[in-house]
């Protein structure tokens, strides 16, 4: 449920593309067993693992931005007509989907293993952005779940320290999915096509979807949610934001433990999202 924003580059916006998202993820499970300890490096040896698939990713269809690559927005209605009437970009975010699901199965020998991974220094503070997202709208609003703040770690730095996709409203969208995603394994085929229509023509309203309104679309509200964001930060690009490219895991920690402008996002990113939980929850109490 909770990776249903990630469509389209987070809720359709064109940044880092889903597949791209999804199997930074998807590395993070394979070797979740290196996540489950604080005292081990096990956390920098999966983020490092995250940068190559990035990058194997990059290379290999030219970008890891959903709107460089399709050149559509998805936010307009020649966008998504663009889109949804042109087999060709569809074929081809399938075969995309394909090639990284045989990066992540075929290429065992890319992937880590414990032995790679050091003892971590005792008492060493550690920033995730997206993590501490995560914790924080749990603490506010009681919407968690344990793997999934394990998991989020792969988007430090913009996903495997590449600048995309900003961690803090990655988790923030995450969060609020953790309620209102689309949970595939429980939805009838009916039921998953009717909520992605009205999804996709809530992405396309020009003004935000009153809560009584919104019949709890994951769209609408996660779209709501990347504007407020976009209003604090500029941009939902890493590097847009901080400024600077991180070389390594341990570049990227330095950069946090100075970064106020980062804390106060990560807080305000949680704020966001506690909200939308919080408000909608009373919006559907209601009806």
């Amino acid at each position: 449920m909770s990776v249903t924003g990630l469509e389209g580059g987070c809720v359709a916006n064109g940044s880092t593309c889903g597949i791209a998202s999804g199997g930074a993820l998807g590395i993070a499970l394979l070797n979740e067993h290196l996540l489950m300890h604080g005292e081990t490096h096990g956390d920098e040896a999966v983020l490092i693992t995250v940068a190559k698939y990035m990058e194997w990713f990059d290379k290999t269809y030219s970008t890891t931005q959903c709107r460089e690559r399709n050149n559509v927005d998805f936010h307009s209605v020649m966008g998504q007509l663009k889109y949804f009437l042109s087999a060709h970009k569809i074929i081809r975010c399938m075969l995309m989907a394909g090639g990284a699901l045989n990066y992540l199965t075929l290429n065992s020998h890319l992937l880590i293993n414990g032995s790679d991974v050091g003892e971590q220094e005792a008492g060493t503070p550690r920033v995730h952005c997206a993590q501490d997202v995560l914790k924080l709208v749990r603490k506010k609003t009681g919407t968690g779940n344990d793997r999934l703040e394990r998991l989020s770690t792969v988007f430090d730095g913009g996903i495997g320290l590449k600048g995309r996709l900003c961690g803090a409203v990655a988790g923030s969208i995450l969060a609020l999915n953790l309620v209102h995603g689309f949970n595939l394994r429980e939805m009838g085929y009916r039921t998953n096509v009717k909520k992605f229509i009205i999804g996709h023509i809530n992405l396309m309203r020009k003004s935000p979807v009153e809560p009584s309104k919104r019949s709890m679309d994951t769209f609408a509200i996660g779209k709501d949610v990347v504007n407020r964001f976009k209003d604090a930060a500029g941009s939902i690009e890493c590097r847009h934001i901080t400024g600077t490219d991180f070389d390594s895991p341990q570049d990227f920690q330095e950069f946090m433990a100075t970064s106020d402008r980062c804390g106060h996002l990560i807080q305000v990113a949680a704020d966001i999202a506690s909200k939308a939980i919080l408000d909608n929850k009373r919006s559907a109490d209601n009806l």
